[in-house]
């Protein structure tokens, strides 16, 4: 549960590996260049060796293949050729994968070279609200990149941020959410965590947590 900043990338379908991959090499180099706590090196794929790894790029290209078997006319992804790199904007993040995988119809045609991620970084802000932003405008920043180089990018920001450029509105965003799991984690602790332990989440981590629980700002 929490905020997240969801993105789709597209390419044409008449892009060549060779382009595509060009484009995946300056959007890394420049991602190297921000404060980024992490940036991998960029996967390709090579016959006979495939990163099944849970986590992996092509695990996930398998997993967002099946969550848009529904675009008109059906696409059918070829998760074997999908490329990119991730990168972790920073504690309290998860990692937001940069990639392509191609897509076509029955025909092979009407295709495009594709990506979805979703990416939260609400927990940042369980270090600072400086942390935050920082975190959450980096992402929104390669984004903006990948526009620059061409790359058609689809985005929907729950925290509004994305849209308005506002770090005070993305800041009261996590605040308000957080103030919504902090007491939905504090009920389901006092219910089931005193018998066995068992409820564990980011926002416990927060210096301010009791204040968040009983619905006090930060």
């Amino acid at each position: 549960m929490g905020l997240h900043l969801n993105y789709e990338l597209r390419l044409p379908h008449a892009a060549t590996a060779e382009e595509v991959g060009t484009v995946l090499v300056r959007l890394r180099d420049f991602a190297l260049t921000l404060s980024f706590k992490s940036v991998t090196e960029i996967y390709r794929p090579e016959p006979g060796l495939f990163d099944s790894r849970h986590g992996g790029l092509r695990f996930l290209a398998s997993v967002i293949a099946k969550v848009f078997v529904d675009d008109t006319p059906p696409l059918i992804a070829d998760i074997d050729l999908v490329r990119g790199f991730s990168v972790i904007p920073g504690n309290g993040c998860e990692s937001a994968a940069f990639a392509f995988m191609p897509r076509a119809d029955q025909s092979g045609k009407h295709g495009d070279w594709f990506w979805y991620s979703s990416c939260k970084t609400q927990y940042a802000s369980v270090i600072s609200d400086a942390h935050l932003v920082a975190c959450h405008s980096g992402l929104v920043t390669l984004l903006d990149r990948a526009i620059d180089l061409g790359v058609s990018v689809v985005v929907r920001d729950e925290t509004r941020y994305w849209e308005t450029r506002d770090e005070q509105c993305l800041i009261s965003e996590v605040h308000n959410m957080n103030r919504i799991v902090a007491e939905l984690a504090g009920n389901l602790s006092d219910h089931d965590g005193g018998v066995n332990g068992r409820v564990h989440a980011p926002i416990f981590g927060h210096p301010r947590f009791e204040h968040l629980e009983m619905g006090q700002d930060e």
